[in-house]
């Protein structure tokens, strides 16, 4: 079973349409990225899979379950979040944030089980966020303050992530943490990612497969390194890109005409 499918996906805000007639098969345990120039739907499609937006035509199945047919619980169960602008609210402990990962499970009245504590303790250890996990979520770095809510997000023991642009604001160490954390919980818990990322360097390299949209539709769809190297990419950005070879991964450079 593919642990996301959507068929005949539409869209719309309004009259205008922003995502239009898109399907897509994830496979268990892949990394999908999303990327296309601005405007293209990117944050529609993601966010639309994460169950926040309405779905005007067509279906999206998460695990073999229709989206449309779950409360909002249930879908916290199968497939979990990390927006481009996570809310951070002061006066919460690092702790306390991730734990919000759990309320899927016991509820808003209910204290959390000893096993959703268990869980909670296992994600702060795995994420290595143990060290400031009393302190306040403000005073945290952007780093640090991504991998934390990656932590919520991987607390509510989802199969399937949906990361829309999870690097904005990192510097280049930070990038790379984050996806290489992402990465390991791929290829050793079966996780499913699905991502957006503007970095097609970065995407090309961490993504199993790569999807690009635009004007909300999938011009191209296939293995990352086949979809880097196509020339339909430049033609999509309006611009001239050379991939070249460094050490065996692929690395996209914008060239001025």
């Amino acid at each position: 079973m593919n642990a996301v499918e959507i068929r005949d996906l539409t869209v719309k805000a309004g009259s205008a349409t922003l995502v239009s007639d898109v399907t897509l098969s994830i496979e268990s345990g892949t990394w999908c990225t999303i990327v296309g120039p601005n405007g293209a739907g990117k944050t529609t499609l993601v966010e639309t899979v994460a169950g926040l937006r309405r779905i005007a035509k067509g279906s999206i199945a998460i695990s073999g379950h229709s989206l449309s047919s779950l409360h909002e619980r249930e879908r916290a169960r199968l497939v979990s979040l990390v927006p481009q602008h996570p809310e951070v609210p002061s006066g919460m402990t690092v702790r306390d944030y991730v734990s919000l990962g759990r309320v899927a499970y016991h509820g808003l009245l209910r204290a959390p089980s000893a096993g959703d504590r268990r869980i909670v303790e296992t994600v702060l250890e795995r994420l290595s966020l143990l060290e400031f996990c009393d302190r306040d979520v403000v005073t945290l770095s952007g780093g640090e303050r991504q991998r934390m809510v990656l932590g919520r997000a991987l607390a509510q023991s989802t199969m399937v992530i949906v990361l829309d642009e999870p690097i904005t604001g990192l510097d280049l160490r930070h990038q790379m943490e984050i996806l290489e954390l992402l990465k390991t919980e791929v290829q050793e818990c079966g996780l499913t990612v699905v991502a957006t990322l503007h970095d097609l360097t970065l995407a090309g390299q961490f993504a199993d497969r790569l999807v690009l949209l635009d004007k909300g539709n999938v011009v191209l769809d296939g293995p990352a390194r086949e979809v880097v190297r196509s020339p339909e990419l430049s033609e999509r950005y309006g611009m001239n890109l050379r991939v070249v070879d460094v050490d065996g991964s692929d690395v996209v450079v914008p060239v001025r005409h």
